[in-house]
């Protein structure tokens, strides 16, 4: 009997955009995971004996493993993106971890493997409720070196595809970061994943090596099957299989368009940035960690806007770092600027960002013990950081800032605490910057209706958009309910951001951006018109946005954020006039990234 073809129907689906461009090629579907782990249960004291040996070999192997991967690493993308293997290879370190597997085996009498899935199941629920994406996202690397020892005790061979033979876009439910790090670079044209975010480290590497990825699709496993067609846009995080003709030959043009407009971009990275009216704009970079710090001079970035400092912990069990350690990684941040500056946000720790061992859980952590409120409270970290910043700000241009300020007392608290630790590195005859900068994060209500005041006593103001929209508009970003709620272009929103600017200029002193929306054109055009002047983006930005300011007139988008902060009343009614008014305004630049 002949069996009917059914032909494959186009299908759409959209998720998050974390590295840019256009992949159109054929699905390869990633089945991986923990795969099965049953327990055996030991009988004798020898059987636990040997089965210790048995981990204890097993660490070795993954060990050695992990090596030969961090070495293709550097090999394909060059060393300062071995740290991504260097953490998991700490973890094989960490006597924490190790110690509860080795008790698991020993007290309960239990096999590795099963003692391993067990101990890495309880660290996983910890991180999965932490809503700091990018600590979150941490808890793949776990689950990652914890997997590959588990293959490595059971005998499990997962396939390799560090030699394919034909060109891929790759579809899973996620993909480890020692799994990505195995791939055929030349042959892999794209990553979409169900998981992930623009933090994990697969995206991480998929912006290294220049191939688009979506992430956050959820059915995209489910939905694709190996050999279908794939067109994967990193832009908009669209994701297209089974593509129709029509639709391959949009993409085609597209893709085409984008690659002559990216070799133009790369071309205006040493440009200046200024509007075609004369205005100088600044453009900084946000970083995670000294490794980021080649991407600035690559992307044409002028110092650093925003580093993270509470990344640089020892994720596994968020240990914070001794004051030498600290002062390290801040002196070579330092000595990297050039003459340019780096904002360094104290440690944002406690409630939901980064929950430190021992503290109390919170029945409302976002509005909980965190940022300055945590650091005023355990002061013995935040001294040591204090030390730290100030004997590395001798060797460069630093700048500190204090996060989730509500009050002004915080600030107050926290000079006078800077103060202390000035008078004991004196009395230590320790050299230090007795002039660093000490500015405060706008990220709440309350910081924004007395900015007045807080500008007086402050050195410079950094908004972060992330979290002032979301206190703002009272909805939590990640929580997909209310995620629909999350609205940069509130009115509510741009006359925050527009007092706060006010406040600073009358004050006289910097008003920067390290949110999310300096990234985005059309929200960057809208605070360029609201008065902002530096913009602090992820490096891989800072073309773009460079071409929009270098194609724009200041004095015209000023007019155009005054007429829609007094006319517009929703967010939708913003979006609507941006999107219809610059592309008519601005051809050149946005009916080209619009379309």
């Amino acid at each position: 009997m002949a069996i009917e073809r059914i032909e494959a129907v186009e299908t759409r689906l959209s998720g998050l955009g974390v590295s840019s461009g256009i992949a159109i090629g054929t699905a390869l579907c990633l089945e991986h995971g923990e795969g099965n782990v049953y327990r055996t249960q030991l009988r004798t004291e020898k059987q636990v004996s040997l089965e210790l040996e048995r981990l204890r070999k097993a660490i070795t192997a993954t060990r050695e493993q992990l090596q030969t991967i961090k070495k293709r690493i550097e090999e394909a993308l060059g060393r300062h993106h071995a740290y991504i293997i260097d953490a998991h290879l700490l973890m094989l370190e960490d006597s924490g971890l190790i110690k509860d597997i080795e008790s698991l085996i020993t007290n309960d009498k239990v096999n590795s493997e099963w003692a391993t899935r067990v101990v890495t199941d309880r660290l996983l629920r910890a991180y999965s409720s932490i809503k700091d994406e990018y600590l979150r996202e941490r808890g793949t690397d776990i689950e990652d070196v914890m997997n590959r020892m588990i293959g490595i005790l059971s005998g499990q061979r997962s396939a390799s595809l560090a030699q394919l033979n034909t060109n891929v876009i790759l579809i899973g439910e996620d993909i480890p970061p020692s799994y990505a790090a195995e791939l055929d670079f030349k042959h892999v044209l794209g990553f979409a994943t169900n998981a992930g975010g623009w933090t994990s480290h697969t995206a991480i590497i998929a912006r290294s090596l220049g191939i688009p990825a979506v992430v956050g699709l959820h059915t995209a496993l489910q939905r694709a099957a190996t050999g279908d067609a794939v067109i994967l846009d990193g832009t908009t995080g669209d994701v297209i299989f089974n593509p129709t003709p029509e639709t391959i030959r949009y993409y085609e043009k597209r893709r085409d368009d984008l690659l002559t407009s990216t070799t133009e971009l790369k071309k205006q990275v040493r440009e200046p940035a200024f509007t075609l009216d004369g205005y100088t704009f600044t453009l900084r970079a946000n970083i995670d960690a000294t490794t980021d710090l080649e991407d600035i001079k690559r992307y044409g970035a002028t110092g650093i806007g925003l580093y993270r400092s509470e990344l640089f912990l020892h994720t596994v069990d968020n240990a914070i770092p001794e004051e030498e350690e600290q002062f390290i990684e801040y002196r070579r941040i330092a000595e990297s600027l050039d003459g340019t500056v780096a904002t360094i946000r104290a440690f944002d720790l406690g409630g939901d960002k980064a929950p430190m061992k021992g503290s109390e859980k919170e029945p409302n952590p976002t509005l909980g013990m965190r940022g300055i409120r945590y650091l005023l409270h355990e002061q013995d970290i935040f001294r040591s950081q204090l030390r730290a910043l100030l004997r590395a700000g001798y060797y460069g241009r630093l700048r500190l800032v204090l996060p989730l300020v509500s009050d002004i007392s915080e600030l107050r608290m926290t000079r006078r605490l800077i103060d202390e630790v000035k008078s004991s590195l004196r009395n230590e005859k320790v050299p230090f910057d007795d002039k660093m900068p000490v500015g405060i994060m706008v990220e709440v209500p309350s910081a924004v209706l007395n900015a007045e005041a807080l500008a007086r006593e402050s050195d410079l103001f950094s908004l972060g958009t992330n979290d002032l929209i979301q206190y703002i508009l009272a909805a939590d970003r990640i929580n997909e309910s209310v995620s629909y709620l999350y609205q940069p272009l509130h009115p509510a929103v741009l006359r925050a951001i527009k007092q706060t600017v006010i406040a600073a200029n009358r004050a006289g002193i910097p008003v920067e951006v390290c949110g999310e929306m300096s990234a985005n054109p059309v929200q960057a055009a809208m605070l360029m018109g609201l008065g902002l002047r530096t913009l602090s983006m992820t490096p891989t930005s800072v073309p773009i946005i460079k071409n929009l300011i270098r194609s724009v007139n200041l004095q015209d988008l000023g007019r155009l954020a005054d007429e829609l902060i007094v006319k517009c009343a929703t967010a939708q009614e913003v979006e609507e006039h941006l999107f219809r008014e610059l592309p008519h305004r601005y051809p050149q630049f946005f009916a080209a990234w619009m379309n």
